[in-house]
């Protein structure tokens, strides 16, 4: 098996599709067929069921596809190394991201990357709301940014920022009177338990604010009214901007909508101490990592600072693995 098969057959397992696969790798149709057929022969095996709903792997394509992957993304480091090696300046940077964080944090520093590495192209693959380790299956992802409550423990990471994750009401909400300034918090701070009989918007608890609004209304022994669920951070908040109920969201996601306010919707923190959300940047477990990857990672950081709060001791310990 070489690099160009193993590629090709990868695309026809994504795709599920000689069609879309061919057309995902530059080639034609009856190319790609062509070559799917002769290597079956050559094997004496189908690879794949031809099925109502595509082409599905046999048990023999499955066991193909396991080490078609292995031989892919090598040959995807040495394409990286290699242009690392030989032209410096030249390459490209591919991020898996959920589109919020895309607005509020990658968007502006690219044009401060692209001074720098004017010959590097960027590809952004931008999802609704989540994105997490399953990105990092697909060999040509440099980096998967995104948001996290605990550290992951099988990938290389480093942490971009850590900010305080506010309850967001608008401005003219009766509660904005009773927030006081507390030690340890950035922003004013609510009782969580004066929010009881409020109405929520929530993102679904398997993403992370999700999650950790679940966490709050658990800790404080609250039940208030979901109105709306959605995995639309930007949808959320604009909501709770606008009077529909109070939104949970990063503290930078806040501030990059409230910018365009005419109002001053308000954001508060909440807790016995201040809930903090991480932004990592990952890649998979020993992949090497071109020059231009990670000065981008340092420019996050320092873009990044601003938001950045101070990490407890308990974080501190189950930091352990970082990006090469």
């Amino acid at each position: 098996m070489d690099l160009k098969e193993a590629r090709y057959i990868l695309a026809i397992a994504r795709h599920k599709s000689i069609g879309k696969a061919a057309e995902s790798l530059f080639i034609s149709q009856p190319s790609l067929s062509k070559y799917l057929k002769n290597l079956e022969q050559q094997l004496g095996a189908p690879l794949f069921s031809r099925l109502e709903q595509g082409y599905v792997p046999t048990y023999m394509g499955e066991r193909y596809l396991y080490y078609a992957e292995q031989i892919a993304a090598f040959g995807q480091e040495w394409d990286q190394e290699y242009e690392d090696i030989t032209r410096r300046a030249h390459g490209r940077l591919n991020i898996a991201v959920p589109i919020m964080l895309g607005s509020t944090l990658l968007q502006p520093t690219l044009m401060e990357f692209h001074r720098i590495y004017p010959h590097v192209t960027v590809n952004i693959m931008e999802e609704v709301s989540f994105v997490a380790e399953q990105t990092l299956k697909n060999t040509s992802i440099d980096l998967t940014i995104y948001n996290v409550h605990t550290f992951p423990k099988l990938l290389e990471y480093q942490v971009i920022r850590r900010e305080e994750i506010v309850l967001i009401l608008p401005e003219s909400h009766p509660l904005k009177c009773e927030a006081q300034k507390k030690e340890g918090f950035s922003y004013p701070w609510l009782d969580l338990k004066k929010l009881s009989h409020e109405n929520f918007i929530l993102l679904y608890p398997d993403q992370n604010t999700g999650g950790i609004a679940r966490d709050l209304f658990a800790r404080y022994g609250i039940d208030p009214t979901a109105l709306l669920h959605t995995r639309n951070s930007q949808m959320s908040i604009k909501l709770a901007m606008d009077g529909m109920g109070a939104a949970f969201a990063p503290a930078s996601y806040f501030h990059y909508m409230a910018e365009s306010r005419a109002d001053r919707p308000g954001c508060y923190s909440v807790g016995e101490e201040p809930v903090s959300i991480m932004t990592i940047a990952a890649c998979r477990p020993g992949r090497y990592m071109p020059k231009h990857v990670k000065d981008y990672i340092e420019l996050l950081k320092a873009y990044a600072l601003p938001f950045h709060t101070p990490q407890s001791g308990s974080e501190r310990g189950t930091e352990t693995d970082r990006l090469p």
